[in-house]
C-alpha cells in the first residue's frame, strides 16, 4: 500500500499550475510509487479546464497529465463503501462533499494512500490513509 498513491484534484491542480512543492513531490514519487487518480478527480480537472480563459489549451494540459497516471473508477464495491461512509457521516452531522466521499472510497477500496491538501475533510473517511 505504501507505494500506491491516489492523487486528489487539489494536488493535481497545483502540479498543473507548476507549484514548486507539488512539482517536487511528483518528481520524488513518480519513479518509486504507482500513481493513480480517480474518474471523479478527472471530472473536477475538466470542469476547471472548461471554465478557464483558454479551455482548449487547458484540456490538452490535463490530457497530458492524465497520460502519466493510472485511473481508478467508481465500481460497485467503492460505491457501496461511499454509501456506507456518507450514511455514517450524515448520521454524525459531519457531512462532506459527496465527490470527496467518492474519491476517498475509491482510494480506500483500491488500497491506496490519498495525497491531498484537504486533510480536514478526507480524514473523516474511516480507514482512509492520507499523505
Amino acid at each position: 500500500m505504501e507505494n500506491t498513491i491516489c492523487i486528489d484534484t487539489d494536488v493535481l491542480a497545483d502540479l498543473l499550475r507548476k507549484k514548486e512543492d507539488a512539482v517536487k513531490w511528483f518528481e520524488d514519487n513518480e519513479d518509486n510509487a504507482q500513481l493513480y487518480t480517480t474518474t471523479i478527480n478527472i471530472f473536477e480537472l475538466y470542469y476547471g479546464s472548461y471554465r478557464s480563459a483558454d479551455p482548449e489549451n487547458s484540456v490538452n494540459v490535463v490530457n497530458n497529465l492524465l497520460n502519466s497516471l493510472t485511473i481508478l473508477t467508481l465500481d460497485s464495491e467503492s460505491a457501496q463503501e461511499a454509501g456506507k461512509q456518507l450514511a455514517r457521516l450524515t448520521s454524525e452531522g459531519n457531512i462532506i462533499d459527496f465527490k470527496d466521499v467518492f474519491i476517498g472510497s475509491i482510494a480506500l477500496k483500491s488500497n491506496c494512500l490519498l495525497k491531498t491538501n484537504n486533510k480536514k475533510d478526507f480524514e473523516r473517511i474511516m480507514g482512509l490513509k492520507l499523505i
